[in-house]
């Protein structure tokens, strides 16, 4: 079997140079958020996160959301694990239900029980049940799961951190990250510090505690949340490319190690042609 030769630090490469505003309009991500022009999002003020939660969502970030998109589709995508919902959903089942328009045909040799899903976890019931709505009327029900889960604090490594309390049993190749937020931790005032306080930033470790059951090749994007960005490649102990964007607010990492058998080199000579 003969796998692409693109390298992962290509890849990455690819992924951090991508067009996005262009790609906005290419892929009609201005149709899909009804946004039709592509705009910068304007920078918080301290204290915003904190104090919206639990409120109205942010308005959709039209970087963030179109290099989802486009990375789900340039990569040929089949399973994302999503924590935290929002508009990043709706992007994700999209990108994922063409994904599937355009190759379902070509993965019987790929190992892979539902493919072209997205799962997505939110810790908060008005989120989610809003998240529902808007994908069920999108006519994304095949391609986005989205399960209400209790996030707690929890500590890793002794270390303070939060996390949910359960997650789907599936083997992601894109995971983004955008939460659980603190103000969803159920036990955190009972805890030796409370992480439900504005001035203290988020860390969890859900991706720490799946790291063992991810393939090569697998893709994490971190949306904000540096600090938390920065705990999660420490503790990290497999070999991560990463890439971190302040001024794009990002961090995306790619699990660098050769491919295991011959049903994971099936998917990446898929995604790599």
């Amino acid at each position: 079997m003969v796998i692409s030769s693109m390298s992962n630090s290509a890849i990455l490469k690819k992924i951090i140079n991508l067009d996005l505003k262009k790609n906005f309009y290419n892929y009609g991500i201005d149709k899909l958020i009804n946004q039709k022009t592509y705009k910068i999002p304007q920078l918080s003020k301290p204290g915003d996160t904190s104090l919206r939660a639990g409120g109205e969502a942010f308005e959709p970030e039209c970087p963030d959301l179109t290099r989802l998109y486009s990375i789900i589709r340039m990569r040929k995508i089949l399973t994302v694990l999503e924590f935290g919902s929002g508009y990043s959903t709706k992007i994700i089942g999209e990108a994922l239900k063409k994904n599937n328009q355009d190759y379902s045909k070509k993965i019987s040799l790929i190992r892979r029980k539902n493919p072209f899903h997205l799962y997505s976890l939110e810790s908060e019931k008005k989120y989610a049940n809003k998240v529902i709505k808007s994908c069920k009327e999108a006519g994304l029900k095949n391609y986005v799961t989205v399960k209400l889960v209790q996030a707690e604090q929890t500590s890793f490594n002794n270390l303070i951190c939060g996390k949910y309390k359960k997650i789907p049993s599936v083997c992601p190749d894109l995971i983004y990250i955008d939460g659980p937020m603190p103000m969803s931790y159920h036990n955190s005032k009972k805890q030796y510090l409370d992480m439900n306080n504005s001035d203290i930033t988020n860390i969890t470790c859900d991706l720490l505690l799946i790291e063992p059951i991810l393939l090569p090749g697998t893709i994490v994007i971190i949306d904000g949340m540096t600090n938390n960005s920065r705990f999660n490649r420490r503790n990290l102990q497999r070999k991560w490319l990463s890439h971190e964007d302040l001024k794009n607010d990002y961090t995306i990492l790619i699990l660098d190690e050769p491919p295991l058998g011959v049903h994971h080199k099936n998917q990446l000579s898929f995604q790599n042609e």
